[in-house]
C-alpha cells in the first residue's frame, strides 16, 4: 500500500526516464505495425473499405467487387503478420474457399492522359503491345497474341463492349499487371506451381490459400518423434519434385531466390506443394541480367541477389554474368541443411535430425556445398543420388509407421 502510494512521486523524480522510455517503447511497437511485423484484423477492414470506396465511385471493377461490398458473401478477414515488403496481405473466407488478398500500389503513372482536355485511353492493339513490353521486360518471355489477349482482360473468355466499362477495366488491369506475383499467377495458370489466381477488385487481387510448411517446435527439440521425422522427409521429397517442375516446366529454369521452408505451401487438399512467395521468383535469364548489370564488385558477395549468386571476376571487378548456383544448392543448403552461421549450425533444417541417416547427410553437404563451395550448382548425378536416397529413406520410414 505504502508503494502505491509513493508511486505518483517516484515518476514524477524519474519523469523523464519515464518519457523516454515511453517514446522508445511506442515508436517501436509503431514500427512493428507500419512493417506487418504485427497486424490485426482492423487492418484488413480498413482495405476492404478503400476497396469498396473505389467500387462505389466507380473506380474499382473486378469479380470479387460485389462479394465484398454488396452481398458481403466473403468474410472472416484474418491480417497476416511478418509481410513486410507487402502493402497489404489478409484472408478471408468465400464459400468455403479461403482466399488471400494482396494489393498493387497505386503510386504509377496513369495509362491514361489528357489530350486538349480531352480523357485518352490506348487503343486494343495499343494495349495488347504494352502487356507484351511489360511480360517481356520483367520475364524475357515473347507472349503469344492469344496470350497477351487474355491478360487483357480480368475476365479471360469475356470481352467488355461498353466503351467506359472498358476503360476502367484496362485502368485497373494497368495497376494489377506492374505487380510481380499476380503476373506469375495469371501467365502459368496452367502450370500449378504458384497460387491459383482466383478474382481482383481494383487494385486487389485474390489468390488461393496454401497452408505453409510448418516445423512446429520439433526444430528446436533434442529429440523428434519417428512419425515426425516421415513427415518431413515426405516434404524434402516433394520440395524436390516442385523443384524439378520449376526447372524443366517451363521454356527456361525459374529461380527462387528467397527460399525459405515458410514460401513453401500445400493446397487445401494437401497434396500439391507450391511456392507461395512469387516476389523474388525469376526465370534465369532475368537473373544473368542482373548480374551482368552490376559493376565494380570487390568480393563475392557484391555478387548476390538475396540467394541467387554469381561470383566476382577479380582481375575485371566485374559479376560473372550467370547464375552459379541453382534451385537444389539453395535448397540443400537453406532448407534442408539449415542456417548456419561461421560454418556452425544455429538453427537445424528440415532434414537435420537424430534419425539423419550418415549417408543422407553426406550427400547433403555435398548438394550445399558442391567441391566445397557455396557459388557452384551440384551435378546431376548429385541431384539424382539425394532424391534416390530421400525417396528411399522417405518410403521405409512411413511404411514403418503404419505397421
Amino acid at each position: 500500500m505504502l508503494l502505491v502510494k509513493r508511486l505518483p512521486g517516484v515518476l514524477y523524480t524519474y519523469r523523464y526516464t519515464v518519457y523516454s522510455t515511453g517514446i522508445v517503447f511506442s515508436t517501436f511497437v509503431y514500427f512493428l505495425f507500419k512493417w506487418n511485423v504485427l497486424c490485426v484484423n482492423l487492418q484488413a477492414w480498413q482495405h476492404v473499405k478503400k476497396m469498396c470506396k473505389l467500387y462505389e465511385d466507380g473506380l474499382a471493377v473486378g469479380s470479387l467487387c460485389a462479394p465484398l461490398c454488396v452481398s458481403r458473401d466473403i468474410h472472416s478477414l484474418t491480417c497476416h503478420s511478418f509481410q513486410a515488403a507487402k502493402e497489404a496481405v489478409f484472408s478471408a473466407e468465400w464459400h468455403n474457399i479461403r482466399l488471400v488478398f494482396k494489393s498493387v500500389p497505386r503510386n504509377i503513372q496513369t495509362i491514361h492522359w489528357y489530350d486538349n482536355g480531352i480523357l485518352k485511353y490506348p487503343t486494343e492493339k495499343e494495349f495488347l503491345s504494352t502487356i507484351r513490353a511489360i511480360v517481356k521486360r520483367r520475364l524475357n518471355l515473347t507472349l503469344a497474341y492469344d496470350t497477351a489477349v487474355r491478360l487483357s482482360r480480368l475476365k479471360p473468355s469475356y470481352e467488355e463492349k461498353d466503351k467506359v466499362k472498358r476503360q476502367k477495366e484496362i485502368e485497373n488491369l494497368w495497376y494489377l499487371l506492374q505487380n510481380h506475383e499476380y503476373l506469375l499467377s495469371t501467365l502459368f495458370t496452367d502450370k500449378d506451381v504458384f497460387p491459383q489466381l482466383l478474382g481482383t477488385c481494383g487494385p486487389y487481387f485474390a489468390v488461393e490459400y496454401l497452408e505453409p510448411i510448418s516445423l512446429g517446435s520439433s526444430l528446436f527439440s533434442t529429440s523428434d518423434s519417428r512419425e515426425e521425422w516421415g513427415r518431413r522427409l515426405k516434404y524434402a521429397v516433394q520440395i524436390l519434385d516442385l523443384l524439378e517442375e520449376l526447372e524443366n516446366n517451363f521454356r527456361e529454369p525459374f529461380y527462387l531466390c528467397d527460399m525459405r521452408v515458410g514460401h513453401f505451401g500445400f493446397a487445401k487438399d494437401k497434396k500439391k506443394l507450391k511456392f507461395i512467395d512469387l516476389d523474388e521468383v525469376f526465370p534465369r535469364s532475368v537473373i544473368d541480367g542482373l548480374f551482368q548489370q552490376t559493376r565494380g564488385c570487390k568480393k563475392e558477395n557484391d555478387c548476390e541477389f538475396l540467394d541467387c549468386r554469381s561470383a566476382c571476376n577479380q582481375t575485371s571487378n566485374r559479376c560473372l554474368t550467370t547464375t552459379v548456383n541453382s534451385n537444389f544448392q539453395i535448397v540443400c543448403e537453406k532448407i534442408f541443411l539449415g542456417w548456419r552461421m561461421s560454418n556452425t549450425v544455429i538453427v537445424p533444417g528440415l532434414l537435420m535430425s537424430q534419425h539423419t541417416p550418415s549417408d543422407l547427410a553426406s550427400i547433403l553437404r555435398q548438394c550445399a556445398n558442391p567441391d566445397g563451395m557455396t557459388r557452384k550448382a551440384p551435378d546431376d548425378a548429385i541431384r539424382k543420388r539425394l532424391y534416390n536416397i530421400l525417396a528411399e529413406v522417405e518410403q521405409s520410414v512411413n511404411s514403418d509407421s503404419f505397421l
